[in-house]
């Protein structure tokens, strides 16, 4: 986080309390604004220190007229708050449109009150440990976590597109219904990587799926980071979750999700939800008893959608498909698979350099922050086409069979592989994962410019020393297994021969990412 930032959230506190203006009077005044043409840098600065004024006095109403929401000090010196959403989050929180302070990401945040026990903070920050490690392009990235007495706050990608209900509600009766087709095979693919980590999502509905952009259908699954109080709770949202689960004996596992995404599959299929009524009580007897809303349509779809549909809801979880075998089913054969055009990720794949791990753990933290989301979801979209068996990962033969087809020969084609996953198998697990493939296939020169190259180092550089420390740089990582010694030897691999202080300087980061690129 820059310098610049954290003086603005300190101007901020010692701001008056006595404005009384509404958040549309302030929003208005700035439209108002006037637009200029473009002017001498001097005036460009005035312009940029004008626009964060303005974006500060917007912060300070959401700060007046919710104190208890926004009164985290470190959420503070990292975020904006642009926008508050319409969505709240079970009449426990909000969502707001967020604006990251140093590169001007829009980002959401998810602001939760904070009633748990010690010993459930605790359980739920470790369960946000092991989602944040959830690395697949059908599942909205959580970047940062903060959390005091009175909130929790979760900011996360931002999706364009809004939820599934808001973009389909219109087309669910359409002749053509590949899209849907698409979209259910994303969630199964993220659903998949979910369940290999050993987790289960507990709470898919349309809601939670979202479209990364309006023009596109490339879905994005959220809502896994819910905090659950207690699953037999029928004052939270139970029309997409599966019989089995109202049980007070009852564990979670993964045929649960598949129920859910079942539900959803019938509900943009059909045009209405098979067990929803008005009360809650009456909706949780049709999911008992599995009692289906308008079944006459549901009989009139195509044989393979029908029997998807029928597999996925059946009341005996343990006859139900996993998401694996979901997705081998004929009712997927009906999607035609896109011509691939990724001459230029493999081109970048194959020179890319790996000098050492430093670099690539500050080269995914730009990722991370830095790259445009388009580019990302690009990229994603290009994984996903590459991941033959859809199980989240790039294998040695999904990859082996592109190449063949790019050099049409197949010991040519081994052999480029194996130099690609020696320099991208950074875990060395023989597959490699959508972040070994992010840091290899986006744009190195556009990412490593020299406006990004400063917007990071501010972002690291937290205590305005001008040298990055192990200290600094750790606090962006939830959760690592590295010691402390091994912290500073990587630390060493940054460092100039002149100056082998175990900090990284501007001129030693830039060296380092520069290199070879």
């Amino acid at each position: 986080m820059g310098c610049n930032a954290q003086k603005q959230g300190k101007q901020q506190e010692k701001q008056s309390k006595g404005n009384q203006k509404s958040l549309p009077d302030i929003q208005e005044e700035l439209q108002q604004k006037p637009k200029r043409n473009s002017e001498p840098a001097t005036k460009e600065k005035q312009n940029l220190q004008s626009q964060n004024q303005d974006k500060n006095k917007v912060s300070q109403l959401f700060q007046l007229e919710n104190q208890q929401v926004y009164r985290n000090k470190k959420f503070q010196l990292d975020y904006y708050i642009t926008n508050e959403q319409l969505q709240s989050q079970n009449n426990e929180g909000k969502l707001f449109t967020v604006e990251h302070k140093v590169t001007g990401l829009k980002r959401i945040a998810k602001i939760t009150k904070n009633v748990l026990t010690e010993g459930q903070l605790q359980e739920y920050i470790e369960y946000i440990q092991s989602i944040k490690k959830l690395d697949h392009p059908n599942i909205i990235k959580l970047f940062d976590f903060y959390n005091d007495e009175h909130h929790i706050y979760l900011v996360k990608e931002y999706c364009e597109g809004g939820n599934l209900v808001e973009s389909l509600q219109n087309e669910a009766h359409n002749q053509n219904k590949t899209h849907i087709t698409f979209i259910i095979k994303q969630m199964l693919q993220a659903i998949f990587s979910i369940h290999l980590q050993n987790l289960v999502h507990k709470n898919i509905t349309t809601k939670n799926i979202l479209l990364a952009q309006k023009s596109k259908y490339f879905a994005k699954l959220c809502g896994h980071d819910e905090i659950f109080y207690n699953h037999q709770d029928l004052n939270t949202e139970i029309s997409y979750r599966a019989p089995e689960t109202f049980s007070e004996s009852y564990k979670w596992s993964a045929s649960a999700d598949i129920w859910s995404i079942g539900v959803v599959l019938y509900e943009l299929l059909v045009g209405i939800h098979p067990f929803k009524e008005k009360y809650k009580n009456l909706t949780f007897e049709n999911i008992k008893e599995q009692k289906f809303k308008r079944l006459e349509d549901l009989k009139k779809l195509d044989l393979e959608a029908y029997s998807l549909i029928i597999q996925m809801l059946n009341q005996d979880s343990r006859i139900r498909p996993t998401a694996k075998e979901c997705l081998h089913h004929n009712y997927f054969k009906t999607l035609k698979q896109s011509s691939l055009n990724v001459s230029g990720v493999l081109l970048r794949a194959k020179n890319f350099k790996r000098k050492n791990e430093l670099k690539i753990i500050l080269i995914s933290l730009m990722i991370d922050y830095l790259l445009p989301k388009d580019e990302r979801d690009g990229i994603a979209e290009t994984f996903n086409k590459l991941d033959n068996d859809m199980d989240g990962r790039i294998s040695k033969r999904e990859l082996i069979n592109l190449y063949k087809e790019n050099l049409g020969n197949d010991n040519l084609a081994k052999k480029e592989v194996e130099e690609v996953f020696k320099k991208l198998d950074l875990n060395e697990n023989s597959y490699l994962e959508f972040n070994e493939f992010l840091i290899a296939a986006c744009d190195k020169k556009k990412l490593l410019s020299q406006e990004n190259l400063k917007l990071f180092f501010n972002k690291l550089d937290k205590d305005c020393s001008r040298q990055i420390s192990a200290n600094e740089l750790k606090v962006f990582f939830v959760k690592t297994d590295l010691t402390e010694s091994e912290w500073k030897e990587l630390m060493k691999l940054g460092d100039s021969i002149e100056d082998q202080n175990n900090k990284l300087s501007y001129d030693e980061l830039v060296a380092l990412l520069k290199e070879n690129e």
